[in-house]
């Protein structure tokens, strides 16, 4: 699973090929002078490695994986170096016959996921406004710059949610659930998202171990799920909560609220009113999470699979009831709020057991904790 950050030291990080390409690359973009002197792998991953240079720096490479050209984050990457002020690392150059990119290393620096698991309120407050206004300055930049539009695909999570309609509904068939109104919202879901503007850069996993925080600011990197589309489908990481990712938890409601209200401070001061139409369209978001996890529900009917610090089940009931707290908010989709609500309904009683736990640094007395994954080491 992304996350799973554990150190690997014995795997071969660097061919000869690899290692002469990217001292081309780093003399185009530095001058002469900066050779490798050594590399490791970052975390778990054998395309990420960590360079480290005869002049004492050290720059991030991301190797091609399997078939993948790396053609999504390069792209993301080459249009945001475009900011004045960075929230995502530098990129530094690439070369695509030799399937490497290099970027800036961001250096030690701790992230979200360490702020929730060994941080404490107030750390977790100052960190998730910091997390949430790096995404407003990258959403907002984006969005004032259509014109601009990297040559990047739909955000990948679209196609899983017209993917889990038919998942979704059959799941509740097969609990007995009436689904004859919610097949049409479903529909509408989409068209929300799409068609009623706030499209821009989308990073697609932006997951609490997916960012550092470094002299007070929030970095953001890994963009291998990235495309352009409905921003909003990353402002509701803060309010689902993290759909995406191993780190989860549950993020009470008043934590949530004040990181999103600097998310939308941040897209104002550019000029971007978020207007009525974003509490329907972050509504569409929410139930979109759902969609895109419809066939897991079926299969954690029998089976509750362990994903990070806790299993399937808790995070379902969770972001059924996000979605249909903000529908009824927003009183769009009512047909697939009801199914939501009466999915909730079943699942709870069938899953008596299951516990929605707070992580570490939120959690109140005497309330359960989300378990620390054995593979998670903090970064700081």
């Amino acid at each position: 699973m992304a996350g799973e950050n554990a150190a690997v030291s014995t795997l071969p990080a660097l061919s000869a090929a690899e290692t002469r390409a990217a001292e081309a690359l780093l003399a185009r973009a530095w001058g002469p002078g900066a050779s490798v002197r050594g590399a490791e792998p970052i975390w778990d991953r054998r395309h990420v490695v960590r360079l480290h240079l005869a002049t004492d720096r050290s720059v991030v490479m991301k190797k091609r994986a399997g078939a993948d050209s790396f053609g999504v984050e390069l792209a993301t990457l080459e249009y945001l170096n475009g900011m004045p002020e960075p929230v995502a690392p530098r990129l530094l150059g690439a070369d695509a016959d030799a399937g490497i990119v290099l970027m800036e290393d961001l250096g030690p620096g701790a992230s979200l996921a360490d702020s929730l698991l060994t941080g404490d309120p107030s750390r977790v407050r100052a960190d998730l406004i910091s997390y949430a206004e790096a995404l407003g300055s990258m959403h907002a930049w984006s969005m004032r710059r259509p014109g601009a539009r990297p040559a990047l695909p739909d955000p990948p999570w679209l196609g899983a949610v017209a993917r889990g309609k038919d998942a979704l509904l059959g799941a509740a068939a097969a609990l007995g659930l009436p689904a004859a109104g919610a097949g049409t919202d479903v529909d509408q879901l989409c068209v929300l998202l799409n068609e009623t503007g706030y499209r821009g850069l989308v990073h697609g996993d932006a997951c609490p171990d997916n960012v550092r925080f470094l002299d007070g600011r929030c970095r953001i990197f890994d963009f291998e799920h990235s495309g352009w589309g409905p921003v909003v489908l990353d402002a509701s990481y803060l309010l689902a909560p993290f759909p995406s990712c191993w780190c989860f938890g549950r993020l009470p409601a008043s934590v949530a609220a004040t990181a999103m209200s600097a998310y939308r401070r941040r897209l104002r001061a550019a000029g971007i009113d978020l207007g009525p139409s974003w509490d329907a369209v972050m509504t569409a978001a929410l139930g979109a999470w759902i969609l895109a996890w419809g066939d897991t529900i079926a299969k954690t009917l029998e089976k509750d699979d362990e994903w990070g610090t806790t299993t399937m089940r808790p995070r379902l009931l969770t972001w059924l009831r996000s979605f249909t707290s903000a529908a009824g908010q927003s009183g769009v989709l009512p047909g697939l709020r009801v199914l939501a609500g009466e999915l909730h309904e079943r699942l709870s009683a069938r899953w008596p057991e299951t516990v929605i736990a707070d992580y570490p640094a939120l959690a109140q007395p005497g309330a359960v904790r989300v378990r620390v994954p054995g593979f998670w080491q903090p970064e700081v």
